[in-house]
């Protein structure tokens, strides 16, 4: 069962998040769980330490995250923009897209189900490609011409 059924309450959860003029392309959901260490000591501790987010991507190049609790109450919103993205990995498997972002000043990392929104996997995937697209070469990486 989806986590969401009203596609619009999503996004317009991105909408104070959105400058003008600027559009969501691609959104989905996804978790960070807690490491299974913690899930041994207990399922409510492993609840409680779950963090769900909604990540969108825009029409103006920017990577936009929302980590909400319950209904989509907002905690904290992450932005990264296509110019500036660095020490990006994702993989997308069967069940799942993976996609962490090994900033030093805004770290993220996810998984994304298949399960969440509808048409989560593919929209997460279609982040992921995205989001490889724009990334910048790190110093010293060749690029070979064609």
């Amino acid at each position: 069962m989806p986590r969401f059924d009203d596609e619009a309450f999503v996004l317009n959860a991105f909408g104070p998040h959105l400058k003008p003029a600027e559009r969501i392309l691609n959104h989905a959901f996804g978790v960070k769980r807690p490491n299974l260490f913690i899930l041994i000591f207990g399922v409510i501790i492993a609840w409680l330490l779950t963090k769900e987010y909604l990540v969108a991507t825009t029409n103006r190049g920017r990577f936009i995250v929302l980590r909400f609790s319950g209904k989509l109450t907002v905690k904290e919103v992450m932005t990264y923009r296509r110019d500036q993205l660095r020490g990006l990995r994702t993989k997308s498997g069967p069940l799942f897209t993976h996609i962490d972002i090994d900033d030093p000043l805004q770290p993220f990392s996810a998984k994304f189900h298949r399960r969440g929104l509808k048409d989560n996997r593919s929209q997460a995937i279609a982040i992921a490609q995205s989001l490889a697209v724009w990334q910048r070469p790190s110093p010293g990486t060749i690029i070979a011409a064609r």
